[in-house]
């Protein structure tokens, strides 16, 4: 049974991976209900990480939607926070790393509601300015 799951998750994290949106985001909850230690959990997500990534960087690629200009700006300190990252990681409990991240995915998603609502605001009053700007021709 467990060998199914950890398929479906693939599957899963592999779409939510293709489509840029991060496969980690789903990946690790997932396996948490696999009950394995937040430490294993992180480094199934990296390993399945790497090729989710070179493949929607592929298809990215192919479509002419990456824009290079300005990435060292993103990678040089990703890679250093990167090795930061990994030993504090390293030298944390399976418990505080499960906290940590769900207060992270907690934030995310409350400031992904916050985004949406405020969008669907302007696009509610767009609407009206569009609708007024018609009657009055």
């Amino acid at each position: 049974m467990q060998v199914f799951l950890l398929i479906l998750f693939g599957f899963i994290a592999g779409i939510f991976g293709g489509m840029g949106m991060g496969g980690g985001t789903v990946l690790v909850p997932l396996l948490s209900f696999l009950d394995l230690p937040q430490k294993t959990i992180q480094a199934i997500n990296l390993i399945g990480f790497l090729p989710m990534c070179c493949v929607a960087l592929v298809f990215h690629a192919k479509n002419k939607l990456l824009k290079p200009v300005g990435i060292g700006w993103l990678i040089v300190p990703a890679l250093a926070l990167a090795v930061v990252g990994a030993l504090v990681a390293d030298s944390a409990s399976n418990d505080v790393l499960r906290y940590c991240f769900a207060a992270f995915l907690l934030t995310v998603g409350v400031w992904q509601l916050i985004v949406a609502i405020k969008f669907a605001i302007a696009q509610k009053k767009q609407s009206r300015f569009d609708d007024n700007d018609t009657k009055r021709q």
